[in-house]
């Protein structure tokens, strides 16, 4: 039996991960739908309070993945420069714990949705504003996450595997265009320029999804340059 290259299995995992990451964050964004889309939270977090917990479930396994490309690319990135790779393993940890934060956001809305028949009067206006303060705080986690750090840790190993040449450099140049744009997009969403989950937002996120579905498919199909590894890896 043909044994199974270590290396080679370790960045089809990967790409697993990759692939993984990108397709929760879209599915979970688009269930979560209901709420984000409606000036009526309770209404609309009590009638779909089952879509948003599966989609709390897609956001945890989002929240896996990113964990799990952390922690295979983080190798890697440390043979390079090990302040980098630290520095990538932060901001990676970092855009778990926002991503954390909306599901619980989350959730706490489709609970409160739940809770709100019935209630009426002082109780509900109570109720509403508690909806409308965790439908903020998702939003701005969403920002932070997602956006912010996702574009920091995306140019970090970006540019690292431009310089060592790991990747092929038009592929990680493609990366670091995709991190710069989300970037820019968290930085116009904070400053109120563009609002939360617009078309703006979509154009400029685009890039970055692409790219990771992109080096997804090259981390499962061919891998890391095995002309360079053993020069970075020394």
């Amino acid at each position: 039996m043909k044994q199974i290259d270590p290396a080679r299995k370790n960045e089809k995992i990967t790409g697993v991960f990759f692939i993984a990451a990108t397709t929760t964050a879209i599915t979970g964004a688009q269930l979560y739908s209901p709420v984000l889309q409606q000036t009526d939270i309770l209404g609309a977090a009590g009638q779909a309070s089952g879509q948003i917990a599966l989609g709390a479930l897609f956001e945890l396994m989002l929240a896996f993945s990113a964990v799990g490309t952390g922690i295979m690319l983080y190798p890697h990135l440390k043979r390079y420069s090990e302040s980098w790779g630290l520095g990538y393993a932060l901001f990676r940890s970092l855009e778990v714990v926002f991503i954390l934060m909306g599901v619980t956001s989350m959730l706490t809305i489709a609970k409160l949705g739940q809770e709100s028949a019935g209630v009426s009067g002082p109780e509900i206006f109570s109720v509403r504003t508690a909806a409308n303060l965790m439908k903020t705080i998702y939003g701005w986690a969403f920002i932070l996450g997602p956006h912010f750090m996702l574009g920091i840790n995306t140019f970090i190993y970006s540019s690292i595997f431009y310089q060592t040449r790991l990747l092929p450099r038009r592929l990680s140049l493609f990366g670091m265009l995709g991190a710069v744009l989300i970037f820019i997009a968290a930085v116009l969403e904070l400053l109120g320029i563009i609002p939360h989950f617009s078309v703006q937002l979509l154009f400029l996120a685009l890039p970055v999804a692409v790219f990771e579905m992109v080096l997804a498919a090259w981390l499962i199909i061919k891998g890391f340059s095995k002309e360079t590894y053993e020069t970075v890896q020394n």
